[in-house]
């Protein structure tokens, strides 16, 4: 069995001019990967509306570190609008909405559902057939679970001991009557749909109508399509119905609209997870104007939040990681410091000196203007706020920091991931070297036979001469516990 020595290894030799040269190996083993819990904080006010359309794209970025399932990690979002009682500080996932507007943007019809209905993997809500009312359709007590539903066709009644006045046109002539949110034997972006019923007598133009939420979805149905009185229309992520489960949907919806699962926080188990974060983060635009990133924090960690709603998500071995996203600075009512302390906290008293245990993170204005007044930083998208206090909690906790007017916010998004990752991107050599003598190799083990491959200068690896380091950038990190090799000359006179 034939080992290199994970210490360095000195190497003498001779040159042509008889001068003795120094060959070194520095062997380096990438750390293993870790466990941590990442808090989100959205700004889900008026003007925030391209910047959750950025995050929500750049989720892919971010788990790249975390693939293979050797990071025990997870992942929630909460909003920025505290005044919200009494949801203030609950996590959003499994909430979402389903708005039906006609031609010219009036909405028709909102079916509003949450982490409390309790969508179930494989099974469809039903409106009972007795409240198929406009005003009457978004109150969880009229609506059933059906394993497959019925789309398409009318809906079984719930059985409910009370029941309603029957069909009512005079709030919207077109009503959503069923949904299924989580299919069961095929992706969410093949089998969701959603299914309209006209309660009017009489047909009805739906050329131009939409189907929306509050965050990033906008469905248009195509013209030409009408519904008859009394008939129901089924829109599916997909019209095959070889593909979708079964569904004859009329309408494909794509990827305009997708729905939320009843996924509280992510974890590196959750299927489909891209699509659900970026449901999770597209929250709209409706929220408080007096952001409160730090107050949200505390209202989503503290002992009814852990043992109630948020159940679950702070884990005791895991760290505790903050990335709060905002155009405006924290209007929270307590000092930072204050709120720094309540985080550590939850992680002991370790967690005052070792900010590996928690940090704050932050996509903010971060540059203090050259006049008071001024904003921090303008983009097509408009201008931010100095956010002041999430910089200084980033710099206390050893976070990272990056502008919100950033056209792509994949740099510090990866970045972040790289980070929480556990996972090395730097390794400084024992010796400075003679750059052009430099020979890099991946292992797999401490065996010389488990070479994975031999890595080049710039393109593989870059040497940083400042820090006299090898430097990886995001995509070519090594892997977990994987070995480095470096061999080469070192530099006379250093």
């Amino acid at each position: 069995m034939n080992r290199f020595m994970v210490a360095l290894v000195l190497l003498v030799g001779c040159n042509e001019t008889g001068f003795t040269q120094l060959e070194r190996v520095d062997s380096f083993q990438q750390k293993r990967r870790t466990t941590f819990d990442l808090l989100l904080v959205v700004d889900n006010s008026c003007s925030m509306i391209e910047e959750q359309k950025k995050l929500a794209s750049n989720f892919s970025a971010f788990i790249q570190f975390f693939e293979g399932g050797e990071v025990d990690w997870q992942l929630g979002v909460v909003l920025t609008d505290v005044e919200d009682i009494p949801n203030a500080g609950h996590l959003v996932g499994g909430d979402d909405e389903i708005v039906l507007v006609n031609a010219a943007g009036n909405e028709q019809d909102r079916v509003e559902y949450s982490h409390a209905w309790g969508v179930t993997a494989g099974s469809a809500y039903s409106l009972d057939p007795s409240w198929y009312t406009a005003v009457m359709n978004d109150s969880l007590t009229h609506w059933c679970q059906a394993p497959a539903g019925s789309p398409g066709a009318a809906n079984a009644s719930c059985g409910l001991s009370l029941e309603g006045g029957g069909a009512d046109s005079r709030y919207g002539e077109v009503i959503v009557t069923e949904f299924l949110a989580d299919p069961e034997g095929v992706a969410d972006d093949m089998g969701e749909w959603v299914e309209l019923t006209n309660i009017s007598e009489a047909e009805v133009d739906l050329s131009g109508w939409g189907l929306v939420d509050d965050g990033r979805n906008a469905y248009t149905v195509p013209d030409g399509t009408t519904i008859a009185a009394g008939a129901s229309l089924v829109l599916a992520r997909t019209s095959d119905s070889a593909t979708n489960g079964g569904i004859d949907g009329t309408l494909a919806l794509g990827t305009d609209f997708t729905l939320n699962n009843d996924v509280l926080y992510l974890t590196s188990t959750t299927e489909g997870a891209d699509e659900i974060f970026q449901e999770m983060v597209a929250q709209g635009t409706s929220g408080s104007g007096l952001e409160a990133g730090f107050e949200a924090v505390r209202l989503a960690t503290n002992d009814e939040a852990r043992a109630g709603h948020n159940a679950g998500f702070i884990r005791d071995d895991a760290s505790f990681n903050v990335l709060i996203v905002s155009d405006e600075e924290d209007l929270s009512p307590d000092p930072v410091d204050q709120y720094l302390i309540d985080y550590a906290n939850l992680k002991g008293d370790a967690a005052f000196r070792d900010h590996s245990l928690m940090n704050v993170s932050a996509v903010v204005g971060s540059d203090p203007p050259e006049f008071a007044g001024e904003a921090s930083c303008i983009s097509e998208n408009g201008a931010a706020v100095y956010g002041h206090r999430y910089v200084d909690a980033v710099a206390k906790t050893g976070g990272l920091v990056d502008s919100i007017c950033d056209e792509d916010f994949s740099p510090i998004v990866a970045e972040l991931g790289l980070t929480l990752s556990g996972l090395q991107a730097e390794f400084e050599l024992s010796s400075y070297p003679v750059v052009s003598s430099l020979k890099v190799a991946l292992y797999n083990s401490a065996e010389t036979e488990s070479k994975d491959r031999d890595l080049t200068l710039d393109t593989d690896y870059t040497y940083v001469e400042e820090r006299n380091s090898l430097r990886f950038e995001f995509e070519q990190v090594p892997a977990s516990e994987q070995y480095i090799l470096a061999e080469y000359t070192v530099r006379s006179g250093t």
